[in-house]
């Protein structure tokens, strides 16, 4: 079971989760606003705000996304 529509924020999500009132949860709006919303909702939910593996080598100007990244 899948949950979707108006799940905004990472505490709901992992509340629903752990409530078992779904097995997935779908967001669509909120990473559409915010495209890092799954690294953000990590950082939230108190897990290491370390940036995954990939973007761990680019620095602070190397590119115009680092910023947004974090």
């Amino acid at each position: 079971v899948m949950a979707v529509g108006m799940i905004v924020e990472p505490t709901q999500a992992e509340a629903i989760l752990a409530a078992g009132q779904a097995d997935a949860i779908a967001i669509a709006r909120a990473v559409l606003d915010d495209p890092n919303w799954g690294h953000h909702a990590r950082v939230v939910l108190g897990e290491d705000e370390a940036l995954p593996v990939q973007y761990q080598r680019a620095q602070k100007g190397d590119w115009p996304g680092y910023a947004m990244a974090r």
